[in-house]
């Protein structure tokens, strides 16, 4: 991927091209938004606008024919990718990746409404047998507030993975700018990502008790995302600090993947007990991190 990374950084015209073209094939618009994500990173906004431009229009061809999903990926790569060249400061992006979130589900609820119901439905049928296999037992009305909570948790659920393909393509154009620029800068901003207490209580309880406000269910996985990555982040710092090695990560994403359902929660408490206690600082060395004289960490 360096060799990409270096031919969209030749010039406007080579950032345009790659970026036109990945969005129009499908399945490639993740390089796309990952490519203008690095042009807003290292160029600025006034030099990427008309890169956006060339991207957005087969983005909005897509959405024409019934695919949004590549609008959604590469509009909002570019809005976080202008805050993280603005600020510097991956909080800041996961805290705006919320309300941006939120608002692919809403109009993922307002644009797939008719499939959304019928996969519900098709859950719904199941539901009981599902219930039975994990040993649990409900009342009709405890079943009947479930199956209202389905279609806005659904919703959710898809925002939250377009949030999240959005933030990998933000990482992945930083990876590049990293690489180019500053090799080991993302490995280090990735090991700082850190939450304020406030914040990162705040996504604890949206993500805990906004399934017993109705509609609002729809927020729960997206704010639960944050979490898992700041979750993340510490324990890619906890390896690097103690010099573990890459396998103790791999054997993490195994584990998260064959047991999401107990280990995603665990990461998302680890980030909150974090955001309080900071056990990055107290696991450091003495003489403590490298310091970057460029506040950037990249350009």
């Amino acid at each position: 991927m360096r060799g990409l990374a270096e031919y969209i950084m030749r010039g406007r015209r080579q950032a345009t091209l790659v970026v036109a073209i990945a969005a129009a094939v499908p399945l490639l618009f993740w390089i796309s938004a990952a490519a203008l994500a690095l042009v807003v990173l290292r160029r600025g906004i006034s030099e990427a606008l008309p890169v956006l431009a060339w991207g957005i229009l087969p983005a909005i061809a897509w959405a024409w024919v019934g695919d949004i999903t590549p609008l959604l990926v590469i509009g909002g790569t570019a809005l976080l990718a202008m805050v993280l060249h603005s600020r510097s400061d991956w909080a800041s992006v996961l805290l705006l990746a919320v309300p941006l979130g939120l608002g692919f589900a809403v109009l993922l609820l307002t644009v797939l409404s008719e499939p959304l119901q019928v996969l519900a439905g098709q859950i719904q049928e199941r539901l009981p047998e599902l219930l039975a296999d994990m040993g649990g037992t409900v009342d009709e009305a405890s079943m009947a507030g479930i199956e209202a909570l389905l279609v806005p948790v659904l919703a959710g659920l898809m925002g939250a993975v377009h949030m999240l393909m959005v933030l990998v393509c933000l990482m992945v154009g930083r990876s590049w700018q990293a690489r180019l620029y500053n090799p080991g800068g993302f490995r280090e901003e990735f090991h700082r990502l850190r939450l304020s207490p406030a914040v990162a209580g705040l996504l604890l309880l949206a993500s805990l008790f906004s399934p017993q406000l109705g509609q609002l269910a729809l927020l729960a996985p997206i704010a639960s995302l944050p979490l898992l990555l700041a979750g993340l982040a510490l324990l890619h710092g906890i390896v690097g600090i103690k010099r573990l090695g890459a396998v103790w990560l791999v054997i993490l994403y195994v584990v998260l993947v064959i047991a999401a359902q107990f280990v995603y929660p665990l990461i998302m408490f680890m980030a909150f007990i974090d955001s309080l206690f900071d056990f990055r600082t107290r696991l450091a060395p003495a003489q403590g991190p490298r310091d970057d004289n460029d506040p950037n960490g990249q350009d």
